[in-house]
C-alpha cells in the first residue's frame, strides 16, 4: 500500500526573478514547486494569470520602478492573497524602492544577491507576524506596545 500525503505540497510564485535567485528560492525551499513566471506585468496578472494558492510570492525589482510596484499593488487585490507572503527582491541602487515596495504591499524586501538563508528567515519572520519592536522603518509600525523598549526619556 503506498501512502499520500494529505497535505498540498507548498507553493511560490516567482515574478521576474534572475536565474541565481531563482535558484536560492529553489534551494531554500527544495519540497516546494516553484513557479517562474517572466514579463508579468499587473495588466497581464488581472486578465492572464490563474491565481493558484501560493505560500509565497516573490517580486523582482525592475528597472522601470512603476511597473514593480503595480505588479504588487495587481497581486494584493487579488482575492485570496491578502496575507500572502509577498518579498521584493532589490538591487543595491534601488534602495529608496523600499517603502514604496511596502506601501504597495510587499510584506518584505531584500537585497540581492539574496541568499537562501535569507529567503527562509525572511519567510519565517513574516509569518510569525507583527511583533512588538519588530517592523521596518516606520512604515508598519507595531501594533503594541513593548514593554522592554525604551522611550527615551531620562533614566
Amino acid at each position: 500500500m503506498i501512502l499520500t500525503s494529505s497535505m498540498p505540497q507548498a507553493r511560490a510564485v516567482a515574478f521576474d526573478i534572475d536565474w541565481e535567485s531563482l535558484n536560492s528560492l529553489r534551494y531554500a525551499f527544495p519540497d516546494w514547486e516553484i513557479r517562474a513566471v517572466d514579463r508579468a506585468t499587473a495588466s497581464s496578472i488581472d486578465h492572464e494569470w490563474d491565481p493558484d494558492a501560493a505560500d509565497l510570492l516573490v517580486v523582482g525589482a525592475r528597472e522601470e520602478i512603476v511597473e514593480t510596484l503595480s505588479l504588487c499593488r495587481a497581486l494584493r487585490s487579488q482575492v485570496g492573497r491578502a496575507h500572502t507572503p509577498l518579498i521584493v527582491l532589490i538591487a543595491s541602487a534601488q534602495e529608496s524602492l523600499v517603502r514604496a515596495a511596502l506601501e504597495a504591499g510587499a510584506s518584505g524586501c531584500l537585497r540581492l544577491p539574496v541568499d537562501s538563508k535569507e529567503l527562509v528567515a525572511a519567510l519565517r519572520r513574516l509569518r510569525e507576524g507583527n511583533r512588538p519592536g519588530r517592523h521596518t522603518r516606520d512604515v508598519h509600525p507595531a501594533k503594541v506596545d513593548d514593554a522592554w523598549r525604551d522611550d527615551g526619556g531620562e533614566a
